[in-house]
Order: C-alpha cells, then structure tokens, then sequence
C-alpha cells in the first residue's frame, strides 16, 4: 500500500468530512461534531490569511488531512499552525508520518518558515509521539485547556524550529524596571 500526499482538491470533500465524523477522531481536535462537507471543504479558506491544505491518500481514499495556516501578520511571517487528522481505519499505516514528512518539507525548503507550532490533546499519545519523531518538543502544558467528552482536558503546545536555525543559548531576562522607567 503505497501512500501519496497531496494538495486537497474539491472532490476530498466529502472524504474529508467522512474522516471528522468519527467520534474518536473529533474527540482529538477542538472543532465541535455534527460538521458538513460544506463547512470542511471550505474550513480553511475561511479562516482568512495563507493556508495549504494536504490529503493522505491510501488505496485512492482519503486517508489523512492536514491543514497548515501561514501567518498574514508581519511578526509572526515565520511561523506555521497546523492540525491534522487521520480516519480511524487507516490509522497506525503511515498516513499521519507521510503528512507530517510533507509539512516539515514544505516548511523547510518551500515556506521559509522557522517554527511549527500546535496544540493537542496531552492524552493523545500516540499524536505526541508522533510530533516528537518529528523533532517537536513540549514548550508547555494548557490545563483545562479544552473541553471534551463532558470533561475538561488539558492539552499541550508544541513546536519545531527549522533544523539549520542555530537558537541563541539563552535570551536575556527582561529588565522591567528600565522598560517600566521609559513608560
């Protein structure tokens, strides 16, 4: 079984809108059940700035979709958002590490960005896991962050920076007191 990543198209639609009408799949993102193809085929686009939007395709189903969100906003240029999902049956077959190979080669040699960022589940093991193979690290925990099968959960934030970025050792403590002074 041979998996492809591609850029969604129109038809996916209602592929992808069968991928978050699995309970166990919506149970990991913080989007709201019951959702249309309408609303997921145009989800990202709506959401205003620059956005790809990627499909795993497995035995020519639509397996995985990911959507990546590129900062309009000039100080944050260099940075990207995603989420992802995979459907339940295709689950545990490469789809999410074959989106996630893609998204680390888009950001790293096509859309200059420095940083990946997002937010998941902290019980989501099997998706941190898969992050960390990815060279993500947990940069903090969000208690009772999200709210999920009638129970608040907590969930992480993540983030990789670009492989060929040498971070600064440390950055200098805020001097409050000068920066108050000036105000």
């Amino acid at each position: 079984m041979k998996i492809m990543v591609r850029q969604a198209e129109e038809r996916d639609s209602e592929q992808i809108a069968a991928i978050y009408a699995h309970k166990s799949v919506m149970a990991q993102t913080s989007q709201l059940p019951y959702r249309s193809e309408s609303f997921w085929k145009n989800f990202y686009a709506s959401r205003g700035g620059d956005y790809l939007e990627l499909v795993a395709l497995l035995d020519c189903h639509v397996a995985g979709h990911m959507g990546i969100l590129l900062h309009r906003d000039p100080r944050r240029k260099h940075v990207g958002s995603f989420g992802m999902a995979v459907h339940p049956e295709f689950q545990k077959k490469g789809c999410g590490r074959a989106l996630m190979e893609e998204l680390t080669d888009l950001s790293d040699n096509w859309l200059n960005l420095l940083r990946l960022e997002l937010q998941v589940f902290s019980d989501n093991l099997p998706a941190v896991e898969l992050y960390r193979r990815f060279n993500f690290t947990v940069e903090g925990e969000s208690r009772y962050s999200l709210f999920k099968e009638g129970k608040y959960a907590h969930s992480y934030t993540m983030a990789r920076f670009h492989p060929a970025w040498e971070q600064p050792r440390s950055f200098p403590a805020a001097d409050t007191k000068n920066s108050m002074a000036a105000e």
